[in-house]
């Protein structure tokens, strides 16, 4: 009974690392979703969080660049762009990762 209940919570201790761990990841594009459908004048929002340092994040739509920041340890970002009908990408590239989503303008 001892043993299962050390096993357990070592097992939890792991889990609750990983859930921590993916909360903080380096880029996290909040708004727009992956796949998701907007509007012509969309709102986007992401974060980045780097370790203690200068770093810079750059954000691009359909890979150009639209916005340049530096950042301390995070930064978080909301703008609104007017985009055409149809399939756009969006991507966001900081000096410690990156993430990118695709989605469609109504």
């Amino acid at each position: 009974m001892k043993k299962s209940f050390v096993f357990a919570s070592l097992l939890s201790l792991f889990a609750v690392g990983n859930i921590a761990s993916a909360a903080n990841a380096p880029v996290n594009i909040a708004y727009p979703i992956n796949g998701a459908s907007v509007t012509n004048y969309f709102h986007s929002s992401f974060t980045t969080t780097c370790g203690g340092g200068s770093y810079t994040v750059k954000w691009y739509l359909d890979g150009t660049l639209i916005g340049s920041g530096s950042l301390y340890d995070t930064m978080g970002v909301h703008f609104q762009h007017k985009l055409p009908t149809g399939w756009h990408s969006l991507q966001v590239v900081s000096s410690c990762g990156q993430d990118a989503v695709k989605f469609y303008v109504q």
